[in-house]
């Protein structure tokens, strides 16, 4: 199978921090996921971008009220569709808190929200950079 080049190939995409030096996302990734189908990544990115913001306030609530089931709940999704992006870094996180929520560690719940409420912060602004450079 012949790979489409991609127009944004071999940019960073995406920013890091001093916290989590892990990508935000890989974008030229998730083209490969979708055999180089722009439109359906592109696709992918919006309803994704659409959705997250709500995932990371319901976890939150989540946190604040001690719901352990729910945040394992919602932490897997997350997880699901960070992971779909290739997001690694929010991956890695949502992970962690899904294996908090499980077994019921508050402190460790408590610890990771900030990272991953930041992560879901750093996410939605690198999609909307690369949706912006795709629209080009």
């Amino acid at each position: 199978m012949l790979k489409k080049e991609h127009p944004l190939k071999d940019q960073p995409l995406g920013s890091t921090s001093p916290e989590n030096p892990l990508q935000v996302f890989d974008y030229n990734e998730l083209l490969d996921r979708t055999m180089g189908d722009r439109e359906l990544a592109i696709s992918i990115l919006e309803e994704f971008v659409g959705l997250i913001g709500q995932h990371g306030k319901k976890l939150q609530q989540a946190v604040e009220s001690g719901d352990h089931e729910n945040i394992r709940q919602i932490s897997h999704l997350i997880k699901g569709e960070s992971g779909n992006i290739s997001a690694q870094a929010l991956y890695k996180n949502a992970y962690a808190m899904e294996k908090a929520g499980k077994t019921k560690n508050s402190a460790e719940q408590n610890a990771l929200l900030p990272t991953i409420l930041r992560d879901i912060g750093c996410l939605i602004k690198a999609i909307r950079e690369v949706l912006q450079k795709e629209s080009k």
